[in-house]
């Protein structure tokens, strides 16, 4: 009576695995795939963003883990693509940098041998990608996170971006920035 009793909950555990890892796997959505062209939606947007011309289209090539995001701009009258990669694991990755703070506007432009650092994961139905910004401010280092999430409609033919900079810390002393609003760029697919 007791062997009975072991194969029937032996027959019981194993039934209940073998079932529930394909309902599991039913009851996972595929993650977004963001591959595509876009152009901005100005109307729809508060920041023109990531380029001098927003009839410039933005291109995403997306084979998860990675992201690869080609920002095309102009200058001197030439158009000039420059790639970005990350990758939605966690690995970490170098880019050349997409922003800088600064307290002088006539700063000269960032080396672009030097990259910006971040850390790139899922949340839920957004890819979000993190990187730390330090700035000199009298004397001072004060620190911000930027983090920027890519989420996709769920009709797949629009695209936003959100970039909120987020104040850290301030070395020697009470530095308080003001901070800075959220930005959000609205991308439809061409």
């Amino acid at each position: 009576m007791k062997g009975r009793l072991i194969i029937k909950s032996a027959i019981g555990c194993f039934a209940v695995v073998a079932f529930a890892s394909p309902l599991a796997a039913q009851n996972k959505k595929p993650k977004a795939d963001l591959t595509g062209t876009w152009l901005l939606d100005a109307q729809k947007s508060n920041s023109v963003g990531l380029t001098s011309r927003p009839d410039l289209p933005i291109k995403l090539s997306h084979r998860d883990p990675e992201l690869r995001i080609t920002l095309i701009s102009e200058a001197t009258g030439q158009q000039v693509e420059r790639q970005s990669v990350y990758f939605t694991d966690g690995r970490g990755e170098e880019n050349q940098a997409t922003a800088m703070l600064t307290t002088n506007p006539n700063a000269p432009p960032r080396d672009p041998q030097k990259g910006t650092k971040s850390t790139t994961r899922w949340s839920g139905n957004k890819i979000v990608t993190r990187s730390l910004l330090q700035l000199q401010a009298g004397g001072r280092v004060v620190e911000f996170e930027l983090v920027d999430e890519w989420k996709l409609s769920s009709d797949g033919k629009t695209l936003t971006q959100t970039t909120k900079t987020v104040y850290l810390q301030s070395s020697g002393g009470a530095f308080i920035p003001a901070m800075a609003p959220d930005k959000k760029r609205v991308y439809n697919r061409v």
